[in-house]
């Protein structure tokens, strides 16, 4: 008898944990999810669906194919997505709908050559209605490819390029923690890595995304893999990787210029808040060199530079730096996160990933300030060496780190190029022109024959950047969006917001 009762009792409580145990892992399945954006309504985007047609835009002033003028009197033609004809005084085809530009600058549309779109399928909206055709989203999943694949169908959003999730070295738990809710790709060994490498080009990633914390071997085994396959690697510098090596390796598309910095940074042996002076003394002496290397290595760098400019503002008053971006379009879940457990990306001050300590000592916070601020003018002098020897610069954002809107940032980012000396056709190019050559599409020029994205705006960028920001219609892919459209889209993804 007291054997049954005791069997009876290891049951009962053998099936108490396993309930309590299935009921945290459904707890923490949904909040980690929560905080990746997964649960806000997604906005029904079939509501703006546009077919590709067949169209006229006549005198239109449109940016010539170099990007430092505009034509003027110009009409472009457009069949199936494609700039079919482009020049002065253009006939135009019988049953054709002609659309009068007269007054109007027409520019390719803008390419954000590094976002985060996590799991917030209503920030496809947010890029096209601020004139965003092309985004890469560098740390990618299965469900960004049914995205890419949805969009080229029509689905309203900027055709996605999308690089897989980061590899960070990590072994046990770390690894657990890092495939299930960080989204990072954990390497152990350099075992099985053509096989690794062989189903991320099955699955139809464009590209391979090293991490900081990429160990050499492992970094050199992906590497191999990688050029073996024909598929691109890009991303962050692993911290073992000195710059020598970098210049030697195929790492030939840098996810931010602060890997740059850093890995000055590294060399220089770690500067403080008491000698920052010296050190961007160091990044100035060093940063003809190391563009140099960029040129002739054929490497590609990322900007990120609004981002990197935030960060003292963030660590100060999360509450002030918020109040110049328009955060109510952010993903709610991403945006609250889930405090200070588990910060993911957040952006609130309760959870926001850079803001300073409660107890922070007020009396460092001039030396904290002091250290941030010479961390963005390190990345600022490095970029403007870059554009002075001609390297190829993408204009990128990190979109939805925060403080960074989707579709907005990047017109913050060109506003940024341009303060510190970039003239407003280089930074245009940037997001245009140079990205699309890296990414090896057929767009980010209005010539013919190439994708139809072009945006059709107020005023003329060339006289001042934030003019981009003047869009009176959106044509992504031949398709078109008019003014009405993109404020629809933005008031859909407000009130989503608001559940």
């Amino acid at each position: 008898m007291k054997a049954s009762i005791y069997k009876k009792v290891l049951l009962i409580t053998f099936a108490s944990l396993l309930v309590l145990t299935l009921l945290s892992f459904a707890v923490m399945y949904y909040q980690v999810n929560k905080a990746w954006g997964e649960f806000v309504p997604t906005v029904n985007s079939e509501q703006f669906r546009s077919e590709q047609g067949a169209y006229a835009i006549l005198n239109a002033s449109v940016l010539s194919q170099d990007g430092e003028r505009m034509l003027a009197n110009q009409t472009i033609i457009v069949r199936n997505g494609i700039i079919e004809a482009l020049d002065e005084g253009l006939s135009v085809p019988e049953h054709v709908e002609v659309i009068d530009a007269s007054g109007k600058f027409i520019i390719p549309g803008l390419i954000d050559a590094h976002v985060h779109l996590w799991q917030s399928p209503n920030d496809l909206l947010l890029y096209l209605a601020n004139g965003v055709t092309h985004v890469r989203e560098l740390n990618g999943s299965e469900e960004h490819l049914s995205w890419r694949e949805d969009i080229a169908a029509g689905r309203p959003g900027p055709d996605l390029f999308v690089a897989t999730r980061r590899h960070n070295t990590s072994t046990g738990f770390s690894a657990l923690f890092d495939r299930w809710a960080a989204k990072i790709n954990p390497v152990a060994s350099t075992d099985n890595m053509s096989q690794h490498v062989a189903s991320i080009q099955s699955a139809g990633y464009d590209a391979i995304k090293v991490y900081t914390l990429l160990d050499n071997d492992h970094f050199v085994a992906l590497q191999d893999a990688a050029r073996e396959a024909n598929i691109q690697i890009l991303g962050h510098i692993p911290f073992d990787l000195p710059l020598d090596q970098v210049w030697a390796s195929d790492l030939k598309d840098l996810g931010h210029v602060e890997e740059l910095v850093k890995a000055l940074d590294r060399e220089f042996g770690g500067y403080t808040r008491d000698d920052t002076e010296e050190f961007l003394q160091f990044v100035r002496d060093r940063s003809e060199a190391v563009a140099a290397e960029l040129n002739n290595n054929d490497i590609a760098v990322v900007t990120t530079l609004a981002l990197i400019e935030s960060f003292s503002a963030q660590k100060l008053s999360v509450e002030d730096a918020l109040s110049h971006v328009h955060a109510e379009y952010v993903n709610t879940g991403i945006a609250e996160s889930l405090g200070d457990s588990f910060k993911v990306m957040g952006w609130l001050p309760e959870s926001n990933i850079y803001r300073l300590p409660e107890d922070y000592p007020e009396d460092l916070i001039p030396g904290n300030q002091r250290y941030w601020n010479a961390y963005a003018e390190a990345n600022q002098i490095l970029l403007q060496a870059m554009v002075q020897q001609n390297v190829l610069i993408l204009a990128g954002t990190d979109a939805n780190v925060p403080i960074m809107v989707p579709g907005y940032s990047l017109h913050e980012e060109l506003e940024s190029l341009v303060a510190i000396g970039f003239t407003p056709a280089q930074a245009l190019r940037s997001a245009t022109t140079t990205t699309a050559q890296q990414m090896n599409i057929e767009s980010g020029v209005i010539r013919e024959g190439y994708q139809a994205d072009l945006l059709i705006l107020n005023a003329n960028p060339l006289n001042n950047i934030s003019h981009t920001k003047t869009i009176v219609e959106v044509i992504s892919n031949g398709r078109r969006y008019t003014g009405e459209d993109i404020e629809n889209m933005r008031e859909a993804v407000r009130v989503a917001n608001q559940g």
